[in-house]
């Protein structure tokens, strides 16, 4: 017994939410950390986790060639990829000694 074609459409439509929601709210996260500058509150291990359980999921999907099952979860996963990649940045950045220069008289 297939679906009527009613409900695929349905499912096809529902399937975007996610596709859409989960690399916004990591593009959010990415956007929030360059304008900051810094990388206070971000856990690198929490973000690393999702970027892991994204493309875990997507090889679980088996619908590999779905759009919307690439954007919910290699998407996703690549931009927290970059979330990682940047936190690391600034904490290097903020880490890093900064040269001296003598006081101005």
């Amino acid at each position: 017994m297939s679906d009527p074609a009613w409900y695929q459409a349905f499912l096809d439509a529902v399937g975007w939410v996610p596709a859409v929601v989960f690399p916004a709210a990591s593009v959010l996260q990415l956007m929030t950390l360059l304008r900051r500058g810094k990388a206070d509150g971000v856990s690198v291990l929490t973000w690393t986790l999702f970027a892991v359980a994204n493309v875990c999921l997507y090889l679980t999907v088996a619908e590999w060639t779905r759009p919307q099952v690439i954007a919910t979860t290699l998407g996703t996963a690549a931009v927290q990829v970059v979330v990682v990649l940047t936190a690391l940045r600034l904490r290097a950045d903020k880490a890093a000694p900064r040269p001296y220069s003598a006081p101005k008289a």
